[in-house]
């Protein structure tokens, strides 16, 4: 798939063709694209990110399974499964955005993360999704632990959220990051929504080289769930400002073709309508 362009066809199956408007996507994980898996058995041993730019590793032993028809792989928490990647470029000038779709396990550390992207850059500004409470995942986007020049001094290490929580355990889920330095906001949003109001102090920029992992925090800390799919994007969430259009046409584009566009809200753009 050619990279530098603005629209990325997929086609999934006969009756569903998406047409998503995400220019600067830097990391795409698709396991029902079974071109881009390898199996032993029902084992997963490799898994290549679809625009070409990060070497993924598998830990121990996720096996395939599948949701809305579609092949997906299930991590298991105390089997110690998780993805990482090697360290690429994931932000331009402080902006970024990820999205996950798929379902997690009940969390037994408040630092059970669906995904964190770790630094080799200095200062350490890198982040994490994580649980925030040992049994109920509640939330938090878990920031950089320095002392000064944060990525944002008002929030230090901690953004809760107060909204879309707890997320629930074997339940299909969209879970958006997004770091966008030129609208000054960092924010999550869950099935659509804003789990806290956006923090607008964004003060220094998240680094751009980073390493992602997929059911591990930045620490040792393995969580465990279901993945659909995973979009990382080094640039703006939207057209420019505080825009959103392109997190909502990601959003809209999982949620029809994972059949979960139950989840968005009801004044999404996509809701009713697949992009």
């Amino acid at each position: 798939m050619p990279l530098g362009i603005a629209r990325h066809i997929i086609t999934v199956g006969s009756t569903y063709t998406p047409s998503v408007n995400i220019p600067n996507l830097s990391l795409w994980l698709d396991p029902s694209d079974t071109s881009t898996t390898s199996y032993s058995g029902s084992n997963l041993t490799a898994i290549t990110d679809k625009t070409g730019t990060a070497t993924m590793s598998v830990n121990n032993t996720p096996v395939k399974t599948t949701a809305n028809g579609l092949e997906a792989i299930q991590f298991v928490q105390s089997a110690n499964e998780y993805l990482t990647s090697d360290t690429t470029a994931q932000t331009v000038s402080g902006n970024h955005w990820a999205l996950f779709i798929g379902q997690i396990e009940a969390p037994n550390n408040n630092k059970d993360s669906i995904w964190s992207f770790e630094t080799n850059q200095s200062p350490k500004r890198d982040y994490a999704l994580s649980a925030a409470d040992s049994s109920d995942f509640d939330g938090e986007l878990d920031l950089d632990g320095l002392s000064s020049n944060r990525i944002s001094s008002t929030a230090g290490n901690t953004i809760t959220f107060t909204a879309q929580t707890p997320i629930a355990s074997a339940t299909d889920v969209i879970v958006v990051a997004f770091f966008n330095k030129t609208g000054s906001q960092i924010g999550v949003r869950v099935n659509g929504t804003n789990a806290f109001t956006p923090e607008t102090d964004y003060d220094n920029n998240l680094k751009d080289n980073q390493l992602l992992r997929i059911f591990r925090n930045r620490g040792s800390q393995t969580f465990g769930g279901k993945l659909f799919e995973f979009l990382s994007v080094k640039g703006l969430p939207g057209t420019g400002g505080t825009d959103m259009t392109y997190i909502e046409e990601a959003e809209g584009y999982v949620a029809h073709k994972w059949g979960a566009a139950s989840l968005l809200p009801a004044d999404h753009p996509h809701k009713s309508n697949a992009p």
